[in-house]
């Protein structure tokens, strides 16, 4: 990097509060397509999702231990956790993927008001 980049990386660096490695990082991973780096509500509406998602796991597990302890489980009580499950899956399915869409407009339009 000459002098000049050096120094606007750095000013945008401050700006976003991380370390340039950080920065790097996440800018490698959004002009790779491969999603954002999560922080603040984004990060929040993940864990929630995620904690949501491994409570109806649980249930899941505890269902089909007792089927498997020869205990019969009724089909409504199957079916609404398996709902549950899809559900919770396709929600954070599309929050991701908005997430994902987000931070790599926010990446161009960075990159592309950087390079003037």
């Amino acid at each position: 990097m000459s002098e000049e980049e050096h120094a606007l990386f750095g000013e945008f660096c401050q700006s976003l509060d991380v370390t340039p490695s950080e920065a790097l990082r996440r800018l490698a991973r959004s002009a790779a397509l491969l999603g954002p780096s999560f922080t603040g509500e984004a990060r929040a509406e993940v864990v929630a999702l995620t904690r949501q998602m491994r409570a109806i796991g649980n249930n899941l597990n505890q269902a089909v231990h007792h089927m498997n302890a020869g205990h019969v489980i009724q089909s409504e009580d199957m079916r609404g956790h398996l709902e549950a499950v899809s559900r919770a899956i396709g929600e954070l399915d599309r929050l991701y993927r908005s997430l994902c869409v987000k931070s790599y407009r926010r990446t161009e339009a960075a990159v592309a008001g950087r390079s003037k």
